[in-house]
């Protein structure tokens, strides 16, 4: 029988406090394996979503990065105009690369990549170079290439601005389909975690219900009576949480050395990254035990009363 000699003390000794948790775990039997086995699922799946969702996400923006805005200079620009331009081209707070590509450099490749060089000499089929001087310019991320354009538009001494304003369009909708995604998995799995959880600790409090009714015959407080179902639930999800890092990092590292045999030498195995980090790993030990907070609270809230 548990030891209530203590009772007066607000919060359960540790003398009252392991034998209940060993009672209750003893009493609760495959139950608490069971939970654990539910958390470890659910956050398993929860983790590689995470996962997905944030290797989709980097190779979006990476992709979206490599969106260069081409501006076109206005011809016959004064060179004392175009040194002004490329430093307030260089000082816009958007842009991570610049290069200033010249009108003769551009006509120059022009040519060669239509095949009119000859080994006597250039094939003029204008008097004069019509092209002008042209900019091509990275956005530091994928929601600045839009307003970005906008603003080097702007500039005097830019005749015409050009990018793939559909491509940019499609990724932005890809990007926010991941995010919305991201977040609706983690609140169906939350929500499905918490009533798996609470549901097997009612079936643990009614197994020891006549526990608990002798317990407040004697005097007993809520707080002395279900402090040991919170910390039981706790750490079971805590475990919970471990294994499913533990499976997922087993599962990433198996996965990520395939992808690497199948894209040897391209970028996608540059590029994406699969394996689960500690950080992850911490994390689900945290939502783990998290959870299991929260069943308890629901699972004492729908229990029944002695």
């Amino acid at each position: 029988m548990a030891n209530f000699s203590r009772l007066p003390h607000p919060w359960p000794t540790l003398d009252f406090l392991i034998p209940e948790m060993r009672r209750s775990l003893w009493r609760g039997g495959w139950l608490n394996g069971a939970a654990v086995i539910a958390v470890a699922v659910t956050l398993f799946i929860f983790g590689w979503g995470w996962q997905i969702s944030h290797a989709l996400g980097a190779t979006v923006a990476a992709l979206g990065n490599r969106l260069e805005i081409t501006a076109y200079v206005a011809p016959d620009l004064p060179e004392a105009a175009i040194a002004r331009l490329k430093q307030e081209l260089a000082a816009l707070p958007a842009v991570e690369r610049l290069t200033w590509i010249g009108r003769d450099r551009a006509w120059a490749e022009l040519q060669a990549d239509l095949g009119l060089t000859t080994q006597q000499g250039d094939l003029h089929l204008f008097e004069q170079n019509p092209l002008s001087d042209e900019v091509k310019i990275r956005a530091k991320t994928l929601d600045q290439v839009a307003s970005l354009a906008t603003q080097i538009a702007q500039q005097q001494g830019i005749e015409s601005v050009q990018y793939l304003e559909r491509a940019l369009s499609g990724l932005q909708r890809l990007q926010r389909v991941i995010r919305t995604a991201t977040i609706a998995l983690v609140l169906l799995l939350g929500v499905t975690v918490v009533a798996l959880v609470s549901t097997i600790l009612r079936l643990i409090i009614l197994v020891r219900q006549p526990d608990i009714e002798i317990m407040i015959l004697v005097g007993a407080t809520q707080r002395w009576i279900y402090t040991p179902f919170f910390v039981q639930a706790t750490g079971l999800g805590g475990i919970g949480g471990a294994v499913a890092w533990l499976a997922g990092a087993s599962s990433s590292q198996h996965l990520q050395h395939w992808l690497s045999r199948q894209f040897s030498g391209g970028a996608m195995a540059n590029s994406v990254t699969l394996e689960w980090s500690w950080l992850l790993g911490v994390s689900l030990v945290l939502a783990g035990i998290c959870l299991g907070g929260l069943s308890t609270l629901l699972a004492i809230k729908t229990a029944p009363r002695g």
